[in-house]
């Protein structure tokens, strides 16, 4: 744009600031103040273009940050509950107990440290999900009256409790001792050992090893401390379940206990039961 075309638009303010109107019309000056107060203009202009423009890269910035923390634990809960199909316990392999026996032959490292145990998170899930193969699998649980039903997985590392219920002793048997589970709680309800704090009194809780059920019935439920480590101890003349996840605060744990009732053979059980078992895993 030529001066002539441009100079119109500048106020009156800005030529009495350059000097412009004390300057003769067409002089060199005039020309030179001109393009001086010009330049100055269009530097303005791209320094309020840089600063627009950065400005719209924080605000998206920001924009996605938000996004990233109102998703990150839908995310999570996604992570999770396909963890089902990683850990590839269902209904077929009822009939297939070798499964398990195959697993146990592998001699795969089981980690009973209880200090490995942390709040999960997003890269906690999906290495559980590429490590899916480092958890044993020992069987399944079900509390149906709450749509519980997770696999059993052997130990309680950090990526066995991501996708399963995870055993708390190294030697512990279905039916016989004190059988001791342990279970994240999340936000989300349905998920994982969440379940249990919608649990009655007198609920049946159904245990598969593949090969027989076994059926205990909920009689205790409170919280303990975290230190209350003796609660998964073998206790003499009784055959129990010790199911055992964090509170909402996660100081303290939520202890839910049964008392053994009965095994039953895979291929003795009722239909109830079994169907127990098809109920849409808490990792799904």
């Amino acid at each position: 744009m030529e001066w002539e075309e441009w100079l119109p638009y500048v106020s009156e303010e800005r030529r009495e600031r350059v000097g412009l109107t004390r300057l003769p019309l067409g002089s060199q000056k005039h020309y030179n103040k001109l393009k001086v107060l010009q330049g100055g203009d269009w530097v303005s202009k791209k320094k309020r273009r840089v600063k627009n423009w950065m400005y719209n890269i924080l605000s998206i910035v920001l924009l996605l940050t938000g996004i990233f923390f109102l998703a990150y634990e839908p995310i999570i809960n996604w992570v999770v509950s396909s963890g089902t199909e990683a850990v590839n316990l269902n209904v077929s392999d009822f009939r297939k107990p070798e499964s398990i026996e195959a697993q146990k032959e592998e001699q795969k490292e089981v980690s009973y440290d209880f200090n490995e145990v942390e709040e999960l998170d997003l890269k906690t899930v999906l290495m559980a999900k590429l490590n899916k193969d480092d958890i044993v699998v020992a069987g399944g649980i079900s509390i149906p009256s709450v749509h519980l039903n997770l696999p059993i997985g052997k130990g309680t590392s950090k990526y066995t409790l991501a996708l399963t219920a995870g055993t708390m002793k190294e030697d512990q048997v279905m039916g016989e001792g004190n059988y001791a589970l342990a279970g994240h709680h999340m936000n989300r309800q349905d998920l994982l050992f969440s379940p249990l704090f919608q649990v009655k009194i007198g609920a049946p809780v159904y245990l598969t090893d593949l090969n027989y059920i076994y059926e205990y019935q909920i009689d205790e439920q409170r919280r303990i401390e975290a230190t209350e480590v003796e609660v998964i101890d073998d206790v003499a003349g009784e055959k129990l379940l010790t199911l055992i996840t964090c509170t909402d605060k996660g100081s303290a744990r939520l202890l839910t206990r049964g008392h053994f009732v009965k095994r039953t053979p895979v291929d003795q059980a009722a239909s109830e039961i079994l169907e127990a078992f098809q109920l849409d895993l808490n990792n799904r």
